[in-house]
């Protein structure tokens, strides 16, 4: 299983809006092209001082390497598309792809 992280820095202002529009608007859309999609706060427990705004990460859950090519190709893209239109400033992004290793 392969998961693609997309974390977001949010300044306070829209912050609200932005987390129902993500949550309402775009990701139940794009949830049916993976196994599963979660956004998830960040809190940062030491070494991070400066961030200015909220964390948040939206993460892709790929059950095979179809799905993580559509997320690469396509959905990143959508996502970030139909945030810039609603909000054309006060955040970034950045993404990372993690690989399920094993549970204990």
């Amino acid at each position: 299983m392969n998961i693609y992280n997309i974390t977001f820095i949010v300044e306070k202002q829209i912050e609200k809006e932005w987390v129902e529009y993500v949550d309402r608007e775009i990701l139940p859309t794009l949830a049916s092209n993976v196994h599963q999609v979660d956004l998830l706060k960040v809190t940062f427990e030491e070494g991070i001082d400066n961030v200015k705004g909220s964390t948040f990460s939206v993460q892709f859950y790929c059950q095979n390497q179809e799905m993580l090519r559509w997320v690469k190709e396509i959905g990143h893209q959508m996502l970030l598309q139909k945030i810039h239109r609603k909000f054309t400033k006060n955040w970034l992004a950045f993404a990372s792809k993690l690989e399920f290793i094993k549970s204990y």
